[in-house]
């Protein structure tokens, strides 16, 4: 009878030191792989982008926190931790940054492995509602995936991020990138020059006209169009302003609970 009553006792042992070994176990695991400290919106631990590129990530990210209040964060690493799942770790990672208001859970966190080459978006329990797992899914198959796949790395990121920016927020209007801007200073650059050419061309024809008349002419105003110094001038102070914003994260408190989606390229 004895040796009856042993069994269950000696069987809830073995369990009990399994269950011991088993946490201890994930225990170092999690002390081995520390969640990633996050000093800035963007944690480019591979070096996968120029630095031009992350700092205009950056300028967008800070600039989205500023006017809305929501904190999106982006991790870039080389390699995902051994033994690491990609979807804990990075819950981990969304949970120690704190990205969001604490109360709100406004936050996010993009997050990619380059050896796995697989992808993460972590939504923060307040933005489940508008950044459903649906539509992280469909951000990371249908704008990510086919831009990492042509190596345009920062712009599939930058456009990822605008659209669940749109999706939270949909009065928020990115600032303009400096190739943006120097598009636009070279098309205002070429509007004033067709407006001098039109304004010769009239003022000539005007002169011919009143020669004809008899018309005596007033002193000619000549007018002078901005130099190509000062459209260089003008495109800096923009590229400036547009990466003022460099400023480190601080994370407001707020939570998750694993919404979000994963996959790859």
């Amino acid at each position: 009878m004895s040796g009856v009553q042993r069994q269950p006792r000696f069987g809830l042992i073995v369990c009990l030191v399994a269950l011991g070994v088993f946490v201890g176990i994930g225990t170092v695991c999690a002390e081995s792989n520390p969640a990633l400290p996050f000093r800035t919106y963007l944690q480019d631990e591979a070096g996968l982008l120029p630095p031009s590129a992350a700092e205009e990530l950056v300028s967008l990210l800070a600039q989205f926190d500023d006017e809305t209040g929501n904190q999106f964060l982006v991790a870039i690493l080389p390699t995902l931790p051994p033994g690491e799942s990609l979807e804990l770790y990075a819950l981990r990672v969304a949970e120690k940054a704190g990205a969001g208001q604490k109360g709100k859970d406004n936050g996010l966190l993009l997050l990619i492995g380059l050896e796995e080459r697989l992808i993460r978006i972590e939504v923060g329990t307040g933005l489940e509602g508008q950044i459903t797992d649906g539509r992280a899914g469909r951000v990371i198959r249908q704008i990510i995936a086919p831009a990492f796949q042509q190596e345009n790395y920062a712009g599939g990121i930058r456009e990822a991020l605008v659209k669940l920016m749109e999706w939270v927020e949909p009065s928020f209007t990115p600032a303009q990138t400096a190739q943006e801007t120097d598009k636009a200073g070279e098309m205002g650059g070429l509007t004033i020059l067709l407006l001098f050419i039109a304004f010769f061309l009239i003022s000539s024809m005007y002169a011919r006209w009143e020669r004809r008349r008899g018309i005596p002419r007033p002193p000619r105003h000549v007018f002078v169009p901005p130099t190509s110094s000062a459209r260089r001038s003008s495109r800096s102070l923009s590229r400036s302003g547009s990466s003022s914003r460099r400023g480190g994260f601080r994370g407001g408190g707020g939570g998750f609970r694993g919404g979000g989606a994963s996959g790859g390229w």
